[in-house]
């Protein structure tokens, strides 16, 4: 039966790892909230575990959670056996929720989901992909071997740019036109007093924030180097890392031994950090690979400007001069440089930040990522309705 015939609302299942904070679980539960409820009816199984997200969904959301294995049966040890025991709980709850659509978020998610619903003849079947990962990222020959199957199970590849849209042809060899590209969406913030900023953090200069998790493709150790030539000319800059992770001593012993003490804070894990965005100057964002960075929209999206490495989507989301200042990864004098413009341009700088909130607004809303993921979903259950009347009732593999 066609989409438009539909008397039913269109079931659609999403995957994902778990509910915590993060930019890909962000994204679905906005997604996920903002779907029209007159034709579509949600649903959530998490691979692992719920999360704070959890507490953000619409109450007619009902979330599956697969119940892991304790540490003491072995079984969370043995890959394998763990990706039989995920891939039961997804069978299981796909089996509950009886999708006519299941769209995966991150690796994981749509190799096992995707094997998932073609084991259960989903109609549909999407990848959401966020970022510039690969098959060859698997850890495990398994692993692997999963994920070329999922890629041939999987009918469409949603990418949040075109730069992770280009990577996984690239890489994978997946088809153009088994790929859509979808920006994330985000809302700008109501107008509210504006913030103050914990003591720790204050200082007489300019401020900028990064709000980014302390791995290592976010390129803190280049911007540490970039902050101590930025320093010397500006001894007031002092720049706010938030964020944690496994590189945290290493960051700490940098900046010990970059001299540059006075001017950097690690902040660590800050619950809804975007709140204390618009109390900086400008924020930073240093890696050396983006799919599309949510830190980069939440600072516009609050009108505060941008420098960033010119990486991934980065370029599809911020115009150098416009909206902040793109640099070149691993250039720490460019950085440096794109640092001390903004301190010394408050001027435009401020207009930077206008004119990126007016971009989020104008092209990436939370609303026109809705509508274009709706408008997927209708093509492809329209499409996948008119293959299985041409052939009968067997999904072709």
């Amino acid at each position: 039966m066609a989409e438009a015939e539909r008397t039913e609302r269109i079931r659609v299942s999403y995957i994902i790892g778990s509910l915590a904070l993060g930019g890909a679980e962000t994204q679905l539960v906005r997604l996920v909230n903002g779907l029209d409820r007159n034709h579509f009816q949600p649903s959530i199984v998490c691979l692992t575990r719920g999360g704070e997200l959890e507490a953000r969904l619409a109450a007619d959301v009902s979330v599956i959670k697969a119940v892991l294995p304790t540490a003491s049966s072995g079984v969370i040890k043995n890959r394998a056996f763990l990706a039989a025991h995920i891939l039961g709980t997804l069978v299981r709850g796909l089996r509950a929720q009886r999708p006519d659509i299941v769209h995966g978020y991150l690796p994981a998610a749509y190799v096992l989901g995707g094997i998932a619903a073609w084991v259960l003849r989903v109609p549909v079947i999407i990848a959401g992909r966020r970022g510039l990962t690969t098959v060859g990222d698997f850890r495990t020959s398994r692993w692997r071997a999963l994920a070329r199957l999922a890629n041939r199970v999987i009918d469409v590849h949603i990418c949040n740019s075109s730069a992770v849209r280009q990577w996984a042809v690239k890489h994978e060899g997946i088809k153009v036109a088994k790929t859509r590209v979808i920006h994330n969406g985000i809302d700008i913030p109501e107008r509210t007093p504006r913030p103050v900023l914990p003591a720790e953090w204050a200082t007489e200069g300019v401020k900028a924030g990064m709000v980014a998790n302390l791995i290592p493709y976010k390129g803190h150790a280049n911007l540490l180097r970039s902050v101590q030539r930025v320093v010397q000319r500006h001894p007031a800059f002092k720049l706010v890392l938030i964020g944690e992770g496994r590189e945290r001593e290493a960051i700490a012993r940098d900046i010990q031994n970059l001299g540059i003490a006075r001017n950097v804070v690690l902040a660590g894990h800050v619950i809804d950090a975007s709140r204390y965005l618009p109390a900086f100057d400008f924020t930073v964002l240093a890696s050396s690979e983006e799919g599309f960075p949510n830190a980069l929209m939440e600072s516009m999206a609050s009108g505060v400007p941008v420098v960033a490495t010119s990486v991934g989507g980065v370029t599809e989301l911020v115009q150098d001069g416009l909206h902040g200042r793109l640099a070149t990864f691993g250039d720490i004098h460019a950085m440096s440089e794109a640092i001390s413009w903004m301190i010394e341009h408050p001027d435009e700088r401020h207009q930077m930040g206008e004119a990126g909130k007016q971009r989020i607004a104008a092209e990436f809303s939370t609303r026109r990522m809705i509508d274009a993921t709706e408008a997927v979903y209708r093509d492809l259950l329209g499409r996948s309705a008119m293959a299985t009347a041409s052939r009968g009732p067997a999904r072709s593999t």
